[in-house]
């Protein structure tokens, strides 16, 4: 449903970031319920990629972003905590046995791009998502939510083809085998089986995957890309310098998914990290020591753009000006 009193049919994309990147869209949504009003909860469809795809479905389920927030953060009592102490959002992938050599010649043979080229070659993830589908069974359960449209992206691990899963498209799933799925990252995470197919990351094919949006016919989109950025940082070590390299390919797809939007007389607000986040973020989008300051770095950022942004233009994607 729409966001009350808009009477606008709205679309939340949440991209791929890792466990850094989860963090700072929980804190980038908690900024925008607190400036403008917004509900993440009401709004007609939400779009998730990899990590993003956990916190679409969180959103769905109606948890509270001040609840990820204390789960993420390692707060006694958050919403989703895990009684088992495997906890999704601070990873520990442990001592596993790494396979060698390329995890799948099949996509190998298949690609037409060097992202599946490189993605195939990769050896195959040893480290399990269960932690991920069981956070997701508890605060979801097995049925899709019904409030939204929850679509979650992953990608054939032999084909290399995107795929949807979603309560009325695409391949039989619960919303916990598709997260599980679409967070799967390649070389880190085992690809999880559906229905006899192997799914990894929806981040493969895109950070965003914007594009799928277009047959939604939404008035607006409010797209959190934690994998692009418009701040430019100079030097650092190579770590860093591929960590540049990589925001600036996930921001010329968002791009051109934007664009693609924006012919359709659909507006799109993009928010991304800024250069404040970026320090607090780091090139390891795994690292599990800077979830708490990412989440006040997506906070505070976010509450400035939209201080920057004024009142038409937050009204064009159906937000109340703070």
């Amino acid at each position: 449903m729409p966001p009350k009193g808009h009477g606008m049919r709205i679309g939340l994309a949440l991209g791929a970031g890792g466990v850094v990147g989860a963090s700072w869209m929980i804190g980038a949504l908690e900024a925008l319920e607190q400036q403008t009003g917004f509900r993440p909860a009401e709004v007609s469809e939400v779009l998730g990629t990899s990590v993003g795809s956990l916190i679409g479905a969180m959103v769905a389920a109606g948890v509270p972003t001040a609840a990820m927030a204390a789960y993420a953060s390692g707060v006694e009592g958050g919403a989703a905590s895990d009684p088992d102490g495997h906890d999704a959002m601070r990873l520990r992938l442990g001592r596993v046995p790494l396979p060698i050599g390329p995890g799948s010649w099949r996509m190998v043979l298949a690609a037409r791009s060097r992202t599946m080229l490189f993605t195939g070659l990769l050896p195959r993830g040893a480290a399990r998502t269960d932690a991920i589908s069981r956070l997701v069974e508890r605060a979801v359960g097995s049925q899709w939510p019904a409030g939204c449209d929850l679509r979650i992206v992953a990608c054939d691990y032999a084909s290399g083809e995107r795929v949807e899963f979603a309560r009325s498209r695409g391949p039989v799933a619960t919303p916990a085998e598709a997260v599980a799925a679409s967070c799967a990252i390649p070389a880190v995470y085992e690809p999880v089986v559906i229905g006899g197919r192997r799914y990894i990351d929806g981040g493969v094919h895109s950070h965003s995957n914007l594009d799928l949006l277009l047959d939604a016919e939404l008035d607006a989109v409010i797209a959190l890309n934690p994998m692009s950025s418009g701040a430019w940082v100079a030097g650092g070590g190579v770590r860093e310098r591929l960590a540049g390299v990589r925001r600036r390919y996930s921001g010329a797809l968002l791009a051109a998914e934007v664009a693609a939007l924006r012919a359709r007389g659909t507006n799109v607000l993009v928010l991304e990290p800024a250069f404040a986040d970026l320090a607090a973020m780091g090139p390891n989008m795994m690292a599990r020591d800077r979830l708490v300051a990412v989440i006040e770095a997506g906070r505070s950022s976010t509450e400035r753009a939209l201080r920057r942004l004024g009142r038409k233009r937050l009204r064009s994607v159906g937000l109340a000006a703070g």
